[in-house]
């Protein structure tokens, strides 16, 4: 028979190490934010929360729990909602590498064949030794945190199957068990279908890159969209910061003025060998040899070479010296 368990030395021990779990989670979700961001990860959110007093006394009621400040491995609880399947490894690689990883499972490998139910990656975790020594974690040796890492589909999911309350398939009336299974894998396929429009993305500007580093020359031809722009980006400036945020905005803008990639091409042929000159006069960093990042050098390719935008935005300009250089383009030109 098993031993029942005192509520109140419960409630006491759990109110005294509240602020361990507390501290943890919001340290975790800062530092997770800050390592996806050095990893060039994209991601919804990352959030965290401590279970209440209510809900670790219905758990331990549930489990039977003797011990359950070791037992219960949730008590911190953070989440990753990260866009791509190939994101959820990369994640948990991270994890791996930058903290001490206890346990690591996969929901989706317990699951049958026909069964709904979430999918996630669920990892056990403590911080490093060597993070203790930080005010940040000082206190927290040994203290359990379990973190999940989700795209923004299987989040989806598991939201609304949690709203829905069905705790077993057994629970679900069989006039919704077809329907639900039905969505779950609809859900599931998308998910493929996303990571495999992703890779072919990816593998199209690589072929777009490799051809022009053979020829010497990006193709003016191609269709001009979001991703050959940032194609081109890539083979022209390759070692400058990159944001396919900032790429978006300036396909918008050249669309809008009616500049094609064949332009911006044919301008960075004619403005390219000035574009360092130009920018020691203008936007020099010492510390890092050039200021602007990829988007800032393709406008700045634009100022000099197309008159309809150096126009438009010379109230913004250091217009006498990028003027000496159109001058300067001008004259190579004939």
């Amino acid at each position: 028979m098993k031993e029942k368990i005192d509520k109140s030395k419960i409630v006491e021990k759990y109110n005294s190490v509240y602020g361990q779990y507390e501290k943890l989670g919001l340290n975790l979700s800062q530092v997770f934010e800050l390592l996806l961001n050095e990893n060039d990860i994209q991601f919804l959110s990352v959030y965290y929360r401590v279970k209440d007093i209510d809900s670790f006394i219905k758990k331990i009621e549930q489990k039977g729990y003797q011990d359950p400040f070791k037992e219960i491995e949730d008590i911190c609880g953070v989440r990753i909602i990260c866009y791509y399947q190939s994101d959820v490894e990369l994640i948990k690689k991270i994890l791996r590498k930058e903290l001490n990883v206890l346990e690591d499972e996969n929901k989706e490998e317990n699951l049958e064949f026909d069964q709904f139910g979430y999918r996630s990656t669920h990892l056990i975790l403590t911080t490093p030794d060597k993070w203790l020594e930080t005010p940040n974690y000082r206190g927290l040796k040994n203290v359990k945190a379990e973190v999940q890492v989700r795209t923004v589909l299987m989040h989806a999911w598991a939201e609304i199957a949690h709203k829905l309350a069905y705790k077993s398939k057994s629970q679900i009336p069989k006039a919704f068990r077809r329907k639900l299974s039905r969505i779950s894998a609809k859900l599931e396929e998308s998910d493929e279908q996303f990571e495999e429009i992703k890779k072919q993305i990816e593998s199209n500007k690589k072929e777009l890159i490799i051809s022009a580093e053979e020829s010497n020359e990006f193709n003016p031809n191609v269709e001009f969209n979001l991703d050959s722009l940032q194609a081109f980006l890539d083979y022209a400036f390759p070692n400058r910061k990159k944001s396919i945020e900032l790429t978006s905005g300036l396909f918008e803008e050249m669309e809008k003025k009616k500049i094609s990639l064949k332009d911006l091409i044919f301008g960075y042929k004619k403005a390219g060998p000035f574009l360092r000159d130009v920018e020691k006069e203008t936007a020099w960093d010492k510390e890092n040899g050039f200021y602007l990042v990829q988007v800032g050098a393709a406008r700045m390719i634009l100022d000099l070479t197309i008159d309809s935008y150096f126009l438009d935005r010379k109230d913004f300009l250091k217009t006498e010296i990028l003027t000496k250089y159109r001058e300067k383009i001008n004259k190579e030109k004939k």
